[in-house]
């Protein structure tokens, strides 16, 4: 009897179908909604099919989504570079803005040779790429075909494909969804449409990101204009084909916005007059902000390694706490009164002789001061004149940082201090003014102003009125109006530390509700960068603070002690008084130049 099978059905057949049905789901095209099942189905594969599990490594972090329209040439790339941001790029943007992860969809020919070779970024592509040579740019300039393949090529990893949009499973399917087949229509009546930021979106979505930034989104083509963030010519076919992936691209963001918000996936939009109007605009310097709130401002090593020390620190902390909340005064809270608008308000001449403006500066801030003190002195040339305080880092001296050589004030201060001797020291350290600079201050009134903030206005820019006395008080301080506190538990840290001390255990502790899943708790509270403090006040606050607070800044701290010991404050929008806080430092001096033309120093 034969046993031999018939042609084309066994031998090596059998083991080709085999292959392929290891690479593709029940349909090609299709995707199947998943979750419902004990064990995950495999989503990103090696070269050789193995299976990664990947999901989830980003848990709840926010990631920028690079693309390539010509705004994203109009940001600063180099804060994409910064501690705690994620990015990922499609296509060639990554040839503009080197990312974290990248995605592709076309052929790999169409993409730099520098991108598939880079170690340091995580590609993710169709699995059918592995196989394919991508393109090299010669010597001479000819792009020739590469000797390697995708699958070559470091930390690259296939995903399967599909392509039925289906909005109602799109974020917990099988395979990775990149739009529809040109056959095919979807639920809106569009029909065909295939874009690599659909599978971005998933992919991103996959690995546990929860909040994303898109960049250079410009989402229009314009023929004859440039239309990309590099240099790349496209036919008016072309144009006319883009136009129409972005429009029904928006269509389905829009319907899928009801699943994002259900699954806590947020997106926004960081290019203005974007032709992509599903996601809600946030400008790239708030993005940039609430991206980085979880890392800290400046990073400290010393001690970190001598357990020991570590521990005998906390013991010795703990009896000094214990020690202070036995010998706390008892501090009253006294209902407010009805304002007295009869009392008599001082003059604007009064106020500034009982002001100093308090500065904190180390070698990051310099070029920062140097463009800013220009505006300051034009638009409120009483600068030059009241006593002006300077605490700087002791790592620099006065004379190498060129501190003097930028303030031109016959009163300065110059007060050094060390943040590295008060960690070691497990010292307190709210800011630079409450170590050094408090003990400096005479007059009645200080001014803590940042060095990104910048005068551009004449006019009122200080009320009499916020300083005078109502209920026989004075108000313990006058900020703009701000809006959170990070990280997101401070004012439960603060409510703990408060009740250990004892000083505030008989004031009611702050009910204020946050998101525990965001950075951040949004409650009404004040803004650093502009700051009125009353030093009597601020001196007083401070005596009886033991250890270390779980808030970066001064006025964080001062605000929770006002709300808990119900004292005076005032808020004032500063913003609307010539005062502008740009915190790039390449905008700092443009807009300085633009203020003041040649004058600049910058």
């Amino acid at each position: 009897m034969d046993t031999q099978p018939a042609s084309g059905v066994g031998g090596p057949n059998r083991d080709h179908h085999d292959h392929a049905r290891l690479r593709h789901a029940r349909e090609r095209e299709l995707g199947f909604p998943v979750g419902r099942f004990i064990q995950t189905p495999p989503m990103l594969f090696t070269r050789d099919s193995h299976n990664v599990f990947l999901g989830d490594m980003y848990r709840g972090h926010s990631a920028f989504l690079v693309c390539a329209g010509p705004s994203l040439n109009m940001i600063d790339h180099a804060e994409l570079n910064r501690r705690g941001v994620l990015t990922m790029a499609v296509n060639n943007a990554a040839a503009v803005v080197r990312p974290n992860l990248w995605c592709s969809v076309d052929d790999p020919g169409n993409f730099c040779d520098a991108i598939w070779y880079d170690a340091g970024i995580m590609k993710f592509v169709p699995l059918c790429h592995m196989e394919k040579h991508f393109i090299e740019r010669a010597d001479n300039g000819d792009l020739v075909k590469s000797i390697h393949k995708v699958g070559d090529m470091p930390a690259v990893f296939g995903f399967r494909r599909n392509e039925a949009f289906n909005a109602e499973q799109w974020l917990y399917e099988d395979t990775i969804n990149w739009g529809n087949h040109s056959n095919r229509k979807d639920a809106l009546g569009n029909k065909g449409s295939r874009s690599v930021m659909y599978a971005a979106l998933r992919l991103l979505f996959f690995l546990g990101v929860r909040r994303v930034f898109l960049l250079g989104c410009d989402f229009r083509m314009e023929v004859g204009k440039s239309n990309y963030a590099f240099d790349q010519d496209r036919t008016k076919d072309s144009v006319r084909g883009n136009n129409s992936t972005y429009r029904i691209f928006n269509d389905r963001m829009h319907q899928l916005q009801p699943h994002f918000e259900q699954a806590g996936f947020r997106i926004f939009n960081c290019t203005q007059d974007s032709g992509l109007t599903a996601f809600p605009y946030v400008s790239f310097d708030n993005a940039i902000e609430l991206a980085t709130s979880v890392i800290p401002e400046r990073i400290i090593t010393t001690g970190m390694y001598d357990r020991q020390a570590r521990e005998r620190q906390r013991k010795k902390n703990r009896q000094t706490e214990d020690s202070g909340a036995s010998k706390s005064p008892e501090v009253k809270a006294e209902p407010r009164k009805p304002a007295d608008r009869t009392r008599p308000v001082p003059s604007r001449e009064a106020v500034l002789r009982d002001l100093t403006l308090l500065l904190a500066v180390d070698e990051k801030h310099i070029p920062n001061l140097k463009a800013v003190w220009p505006t300051w002195t034009r638009f409120r040339p009483e600068f030059r004149e009241i006593p002006l305080v300077v605490s700087y880092d002791a790592s620099r001296s006065a004379e190498d940082l060129g501190i003097t050589d930028i303030i031109d004030n016959p009163n300065l201060k110059l007060i050094p201090w060390s943040m590295e001797q008060a960690e070691s020291q497990r010292e307190l350290m709210l800011t630079s003014f409450v170590k050094s600079a408090a003990s400096e201050v005479e007059t009645k009134w200080y001014l803590k102003l940042d060095t990104d903030v910048i005068a551009s206005s004449t006019g009122a820019w200080l009320e009499p009125e916020w300083f005078a006395e109502e209920d026989d008080r004075l108000p313990a301080f006058i900020a703009s109006p701000w809006g959170y506190t990070k990280p997101a538990d401070a004012i439960s840290q603060l409510d703990e530390w408060g009740d250990a001390i004892g000083d505030l255990s008989q004031f009611p502790r702050l009910d204020i509700p946050f998101d525990p899943r965001k950075e951040r708790v949004h409650h009404p509270r004040i803004a650093s960068w502009c700051f009125f403090g009353n030093t009597e006040w601020t001196r007083d606050v401070a005596s009886y603070v033991n250890g270390r607070l779980p808030v970066p800044s001064h006025d964080t701290y001062l605000f929770y002690c006002a709300a808990r010991r119900h004292d005076l404050y005032r808020r004032v929008k500063m913003a609307g008084r010539g005062w502008e806080l740009v915190s790039s430092l390449r905008r700092l001096q443009r807009r300085c130049r633009d203020i003041l033309g040649e004058e600049a120093a910058c």
